[in-house]
């Protein structure tokens, strides 16, 4: 099953302001050099105090049958969730996103699969605490499809990196030299891939 994302148009954010930007224009080719990142985990910049719904559709502009047909298997806080309309995102929040993962324990962490019954003790717990919508960020790992599929999306909207880890990122990226402020230790990186 193939699917087609619009992610050209870069994301500006209101939630960080204030930080320094940089945007990067890299070949498609390249897109593979920014899974290793994605799969150990990338903070975004987010509205929290809102449902995971909110966020994957309305906030990271991911389509609502794409997360219903592709993303099948959901963790918050290492806890495998089923319910996207009642689960609230605080700052902080890791989330990672997966699809179709083989064999059993891919069945198992299935959201709404057959056999989601036999992770009942490990699975997120529905708090009934007042959402608040404030700013803050997210932790967000890919896997997988999703990789390709998604990492061009949460790029092009941003994500948040300390200076030294953008410095060796840009090592391994061609011609990409850039200047900071003496006092930056945090940037907003948007990275838009185009052929």
């Amino acid at each position: 099953m193939e699917m087609s994302l619009n992610y050209k148009k870069p994301y500006q954010s209101t939630v960080v302001p204030r930080l320094e930007t940089v945007a990067l224009q890299l070949d498609p080719d390249l897109l593979n050099m920014f899974f290793p990142l994605l799969q150990k985990g990338i903070t975004v910049p987010a509205h929290v105090g809102c449902t995971l719904h909110n966020l994957l559709c309305e906030q990271l502009a991911i389509p609502a049958d794409y997360v219903t047909n592709r993303i099948t298997t959901i963790f918050l806080d290492n806890h495998p969730v089923d319910d996207l309309d009642r689960t609230i995102i605080q700052d902080g929040s890791r989330v990672t996103l997966s699809a179709a993962m083989p064999g059993l324990v891919g069945a198992t962490m299935r959201r709404g699969g057959f056999y989601a019954a036999l992770r009942q003790g490990i699975s997120y717990v529905v708090d009934n605490a007042t959402s608040t919508d404030k700013s803050g960020t997210v932790r967000l790992k890919l896997f997988n499809l999703l990789l390709a599929e998604l990492g061009p999306l949460v790029l092009a909207r941003g994500i948040l990196m300390d200076r030294d880890e953008l410095n060796d990122l840009l090592k391994n990226l061609p011609e990409q030299v850039l200047n900071f402020r003496k006092n930056t230790k945090c940037v907003l990186v948007t990275v838009c891939f185009s052929g």
